[in-house]
C-alpha cells in the first residue's frame, strides 16, 4: 500500500502545481513577499515598499509613485492626493478618475461609477491597474526576468518592447535589488518620544474690508450654487459653456460673476474670436458685458488681455488640503485674495469654509473690475 500511497501523492502534488500554472503570475505571486519591478514606458522605477506592486483579492494594484510627474515615463496620466477630501485622484488633459478612499469606490467626473477602488499603505495610495489602463487607454505587461518579474505600464509613447527594455535596464535591475535587499535587514526598533500636542491654531480673522473672490469650475455650477446660499463668486466657463443661455442668466441674476477661460497654447487670433464669440453671448443671454478672462497659457498675457479689453483672473490660493488648511491659508493675506475651490469635489469642504470665513468677517465678493 506504501508504494501506491506515494504515487497519488506525487500525482497531487503535480496537478497541484499544473492548476497554480493555469490560475497565472496573479495567483503564484500573490504573496506579501513577492518581488516585483515597476516601469513605466522606458522608465524603471526605484525598488521600494513604496514603488512595489502588490496581488490584492486577484487584483494587481500599483503605486501613485507611477503617476508623480510627467518625467516618469510619460504615461500622460497624473496623480493628485486631496486628504481633507478623502479623494485620490488620476487625470489626464480630457479625464480624471476620482478614488474615494473610505467609501471604497471610483467615480469620474461625470458622476459613473466603476468596479474598483484605492489601498492606501503608509502615506502612498496603490490602484487597480486594469481598471486604470481600460480608462485611461494604457496597457500593462508582466515579463520574468532573471532577477524579478517585471510589471510594465505603457503608453502609445513608449519606445522599446518588453524584452529590449530588460535587456537595457538588466544593469539597474541588478543595483536596485541588491540595494532593496540590504534594505530589509531587521533593525532594532527605534525609540520616539511623542512631540506635545499642538492647539489649535485660532480661528483666521479678516483685515479691515477684506474681500474673498471664490472661484468655482463652471462645469459644476449647478451643484455649486444651492451650497452657496447668499454667497456670491465667480465661474470659469469654458467657450462651448458660453452658449448655455440659462446657466448664463442663472448666474448673472445671482449676482455672479462669469470670467472666460481662453486654453493654453491659444494664439492671438483665436483669442480674439473666442472672446468675441463669449461677450455676445453673454450679452445675448443675460445683458451682461463679458470683461474677466482665465487664461490657460504660461506667458504673461497682460499685453494681450490689456489690447483685447480684459483683465486676467488668478487665484493666489487654492483648495488642496480640506476646508480647515484653505482657512489658514486665506488667513495669511491682508489684503483682498482670490480662492480657487474647483468644481464638484470641493463640496464637502465649502461649508467649512463659508462659515469659517463668515465668521472671520471676510466679505464674500464676485470679481468685479468695479467696486
Amino acid at each position: 500500500m506504501k508504494p501506491r500511497l506515494r504515487q497519488f501523492t506525487a500525482l497531487a502534488l503535480s496537478l497541484l502545481f499544473l492548476v497554480m500554472l493555469a490560475r497565472g503570475p496573479g495567483y503564484a505571486s500573490s504573496s506579501a513577499s513577492a518581488v516585483y519591478f515597476t516601469a513605466a514606458n522606458d522608465h524603471l522605477m526605484e525598488l521600494s515598499d513604496d514603488t512595489m506592486p502588490f496581488y490584492s483579492n486577484g487584483v494587481l494594484y500599483v503605486s501613485s509613485r507611477l503617476f508623480e510627474g510627467s518625467e516618469l515615463g510619460n504615461l500622460g496620466v497624473s496623480y493628485s492626493r486631496h486628504t481633507g477630501l478623502g479623494l485620490a485622484i488620476l487625470y489626464s488633459s480630457t479625464q480624471d478618475l476620482r478614488f474615494d478612499m473610505a467609501g471604497q469606490v471610483a467615480y469620474d467626473k461625470e458622476g459613473n461609477l466603476y468596479t474598483g477602488y484605492a489601498i492606501e499603505r503608509g502615506s502612498v495610495v496603490f490602484f487597480p491597474l486594469n481598471l486604470v489602463c481600460r480608462y485611461f487607454g494604457l496597457s500593462w505587461s508582466y515579463t520574468e526576468t532573471d532577477i524579478a518579474p517585471l510589471i510594465r505600464v505603457k503608453s502609445s509613447s513608449v519606445i522599446l518592447d518588453d524584452s529590449g527594455f530588460i535587456s537595457a535596464a538588466s544593469s539597474l535591475m541588478s543595483d536596485w535589488y541588491s540595494e532593496y535587499e540590504r534594505s530589509q535587514i531587521v533593525r532594532p526598533p527605534v525609540v520616539s518620544i511623542e512631540p506635545p500636542a499642538i492647539p489649535e491654531p485660532p480661528p483666521v480673522q479678516a483685515a479691515e474690508g477684506q474681500k474673498v473672490y471664490l472661484l468655482f469650475d463652471g462645469q459644476d455650477a449647478g451643484d455649486i450654487l444651492p451650497a452657496l446660499g447668499d454667497a456670491q463668486a465667480t465661474f470659469l466657463l469654458h467657450p462651448e459653456q458660453m452658449e448655455d443661455g440659462d446657466l448664463l442668466r442663472s448666474l448673472v441674476a445671482g449676482g455672479h460673476a462669469v470670467a472666460l477661460r481662453i486654453p493654453a497654447g491659444t494664439d492671438r487670433e483665436e483669442a480674439e474670436d473666442i472672446l468675441r464669440q463669449g461677450r455676445e453671448a453673454l450679452w445675448r443671454a443675460a445683458c451682461s458685458w463679458l470683461e474677466m478672462v482665465w487664461y490657460g497659457g504660461g506667458d504673461d498675457p497682460g499685453p494681450l488681455l490689456e489690447e483685447l479689453g480684459c483683465v486676467e483672473v488668478r487665484a493666489q490660493v487654492e483648495l488642496s488640503g480640506g476646508g480647515a488648511a484653505l482657512l489658514r491659508a486665506i488667513g495669511r493675506y491682508r489684503e483682498d485674495v482670490a480662492v480657487y475651490l474647483g468644481g464638484a469635489g470641493c463640496l464637502p469642504a465649502l461649508p467649512e469654509v463659508l462659515e469659517g470665513l463668515r465668521e472671520g468677517q471676510y466679505r464674500l465678493s464676485a470679481w468685479r473690475l468695479t467696486a
